[in-house]
């Protein structure tokens, strides 16, 4: 299929370059910004400034201050905003609705070209950042990518990467602020940026909306061919083989890291594919049969400019012995020959996935990807292709193996700010004769399907929920009951052991993804024809693990704040372990032989119902590192009326850039800070964030209580449109599923007419539940 409609570039008297293309499957409008400076550009006695400056930016520019600043106007509207620094680049990004797309650029042009630094936005933002350091030096992933860099030999730059925190900004704000606009000017400049916007409408509609906003003439330069992305080359990475053991409690496993060199970043999706695939006689299954166990594999991008790509390949799941290591290493390296030889029709299919999946990105995060050179590669060009892809493998001369281990007795060091357990040893690779491992690149024949047949012996009735749906795919959609969730312990082992169905079924252009939609965990499997989706539920019950662990939340004290609230849904639970499935499809008689087959699997089956018993709990947990307090809550809203629900819902937008606004940017209680519209449980409610290195819990409740109380909420507040954030899953037919069974109040329409809930009443109902700490509560200190 044609991604890409039309492209038209640009080139203003400025020198900034303007990229505008006509992407038709996307939802939304996305502009990404990308300045081609970063950490290895900034001063280095200013450790962080880089970052700083991205921070600092979004306080706002000459023209939007304070609410009508880029966040907070993106946040209002149900849009998505983020920022990256990186080594060599940084980048801004958004998606909104189309029609908003004007104002949308406008604020980020002037919050980049006319940024408004004042000292009490830098004194804030250090403190902001020096939070956000406290989080990354926990997080085991930051430690192992530090200790990584820090071994680079050249350029030297990788090692002094620092994201910045209150002792490398120091406490002389005015000698920081001069820096701050030096480093601005310097690197800022238009000539060095490249502006990339991507929507469903045409390109001339596009340039009729965002022309203006960029001062673009009728003089303007238009570029052709089109190019690459304005990612500066870097100097050549070098570094001797080496190996590590670091200090990971809960991130044990070995990562090889290498450099290669491409000609084309459009190549690396497909890399990233053939790697991760979990399919049988895949490199992590060869591995997991290897050492008796089941490895799971990452792939994690560290670096890349126009030349070079910088990665390391995680395989995660076990400490790992130096036998583990090296054999591990020799089945990688076998692989990798043999992936160097792969002919064009597996060269093609790998491709084709990496496609999907790129057209499965939100549309911020699908232009981020394209504007930095990753997707798309030509269909026309699978010759080459190949040949790049083996002279990509053969340009990779050095190794590095990474063990990180639950104990280490070990000195130690500093990596990139960062101080961590880790040392390091010349590598000795073994002997690369030896057994020879027999892998399976796909497509592969097709194997006439197994049927599985159900259970002989009292076999449970599965209470499948049959929806019907004339046209489309067929579908099964597993998930945790109503009330009931699985905790992450159950989650990780189901997704480790399923792994190879989930591979299996992309190879046979169907769908397995397990996802969290709406507060649930979801298990969806789809495919075109019910043939398939019998095969695949034949290979589910196959590969379904016999037993799991028991759900139980007694180890959430030891979880890190992002998994705590993936987690939260099994936090607010009051049953574990019960299950719920139903089908999509054409046919009731369909429906019926699924049923039959599901009856093999191991579970607790609960008919199809929506949650509707009272949500409270409060849970307290005593926080891994002293001195930070978390609060996590989910506040249902008080509905009476499916009107009522439409009201909150409009509410929900304006809470959610003026909880951010005043707690994280005037009273700087944390980083991580939200208050956002969610769903837990089947119930529409707010999920409120909140971390501070310097507030007990019960000041963080003190917080959110006067900020609801002191909010002005009012007719005119609301009038502007809110659009909401989507939720969906990606997939129109199951999220009319989800939608169809959420359990709004059935009333009638003059009841909904009658009764005329204002924002002020709602506002008033919904303080009530904070201050009685209705819903779900967990304090963490």
């Amino acid at each position: 299929m044609d991604v890409i409609n039309d492209a038209r570039r640009y080139r203003l008297a400025s020198g900034l370059e303007i990229n505008i293309e006509h992407v038709p499957h996307l939802q939304r409008a996305a502009v990404v910004w990308i300045v081609p400076v970063g950490s290895h550009q900034e001063p280095k006695e200013w450790p962080g400034l880089a970052h700083l400056t991205e921070h600092m930016v979004f306080a706002g520019g000459q023209q939007f201050r304070d609410q009508q600043r880029l966040m907070p106007w993106i946040q209002k509207r149900g849009g998505r905003i983020n920022a990256t620094t990186q080594q060599n680049y940084t980048a801004y990004y958004f998606d909104i609705e189309p029609d908003e797309l004007q104002q949308g650029v406008l604020r980020l042009n002037d919050m980049l070209t006319a940024p408004r630094f004042t000292l009490a936005d830098l004194q804030r933002e250090t403190r902001v950042i020096d939070e956000e350091y406290q989080l990354y030096s926990r997080s085991p992933h930051a430690l192992a990518s530090a200790a990584i860099h820090s071994k680079i030999e050249y350029p030297r730059a990788f090692s002094d990467f620092h994201i910045g925190n209150a002792r490398t900004f120091g406490n002389d704000m005015t000698k920081l602020a001069e820096a701050l606009k030096h480093f601005y000017a310097e690197s800022y400049a238009p000539q060095c940026s490249q502006v990339w916007i991507a929507a469903p409408l045409s390109c001339q509609q596009q340039y009729a909306k965002i022309s203006e906003c960029l001062a673009m003439t009728e003089a303007s330069e238009i570029l052709q061919p089109p190019p690459s992305s304005w990612v500066a080359d870097g100097e050549p990475i070098t570094w001797q083989n080496w190996q590590g053991e670091i200090c990971l409690t809960r991130q044990p496993g070995l990562g090889i890291s290498l450099v290669v060199v491409t000609c084309s970043l459009s190549d690396w999706p497909i890399l990233v594919e053939l790697i991760s695939d979990t399919a049988p006689g895949s490199l992590s299954q060869t591995i997991s049969q290897q050492l008796g166990h089941f490895i799971s594999v990452r792939v994690e991008r560290h670096y890349h400019d126009n030349q070079q790509i910088f990665f390391t390949l995680w395989f995660e799941g076990a400490d790992f012995s130096e036998k583990d290591a090296q054999q591990s290493l020799r089945i990688w390296q076998q692989w990798w020959e043999e992936a160097s030889r792969l002919s064009a029709e597996h060269i093609n299919h790998y491709q084709a996935l990496a496609q999907a999946e790129a057209l499965r990105l939100p549309a911020m995060e699908f232009l981020r990807e394209h504007a930095l050179g990753f997707i798309f590669a030509s269909s026309a060009e699978t010759d080459l292709r190949a040949n790049r892809l083996q002279q990509a493998f053969s340009s990779i001369t050095c190794y590095a193996l990474l063990r990180s281990r639950h104990e280490v007795s070990i000195q130690n060091v500093e990596c990139q700010g960062l101080y961590c357990r880790f040392r390091t040893t010349q590598l000795e690779p073994g002997e690369r004769a030896g057994k020879v491992y027999a892998f399976t690149f796909y497509p592969q024949p097709r194997a006439r399907p197994t049927i599985i047949p159900a259970l002989t012996e009292n076999p449970p009735r599965v209470p499948l929920h049959y929806c019907h749906e004339p046209s489309g795919r067929v579908k099964i959609v597993l998930r945790p009951a109503a009330g009931a969730a699985i905790t992450d312990t159950v989650r990780e082992s189901l997704i480790q052991a399923l792994s190879p169905v989930f591979s299996l079924a992309k190879h046979a252009a169907g769908e397995v993804i397990w996802q969290q939609v709406r507060g649930n965990d979801l298990l969806c499997i789809s495919f075109k024809h019910v043939t398939e989706l019998k095969e695949c539920v034949a290979n589910l019950i196959r590969y379904w693990p016999k037993t799991l662990p028991p759900s139980t939340i007694d180890r959430y004290a030891s979880l890190s704040l992002r998994e705590l609230l993936q987690n939260m849904p099994s936090l607010l639970a009051d049953d574990l372990d019960q299950w719920m499935v139903s089908y999509i499809g054409h046919a009731q008689d369909e429906a019926e032989a699924l049923e039959t087959m599901l009856s093999a699997l191991p579970l607790s089956w609960q008919t199809f119902t929506a949650d509707r018993l009272p949500l409270q709990r409060t849970l307290h947990y005593t926080a891994n590192a002293p001195g930070s307090a978390t609060l996590l809550a989910f506040i249902p809203y008080p509905l009476i009326s499916s009107y009522s629900n439409t009201v909150y819902h409009r509410l929900a937008g304006y809470y959610e850039s003026a909880f951010y606004h005043q707690l994280r940017e005037v009273e700087a209680v944390g980083y991580a800070v939200a208050c956002r519209q969610r769903v837990y449980r089947d119930r529409w409610g707010l999920q409120i964030i909140l971390q501070s290195s310097h507030l007990s819990v019960s000041q963080l409740c003190e917080r959110v209580v006067v900020f609801f109380e002191e909010l002005n909420v009012s007719d005119k507040a609301l009038a502007a449109p809110l659009i909401l954030g989507d939720q969906g899953s990606g997939d129109e037919e199951i999220d009319r599923y989800l939608e169809a069974h959420l359990p709004l109040p059935s009333v009638s329409k003059q009841k909904d007419e009658m009764d005329n809930l204002s924002p002020e009443k709602a506002h008033a109902a919904l303080i009530r539940q904070i201050k009685a700490k209705t819903g779900g509560w967990v304090f963490i200190e």
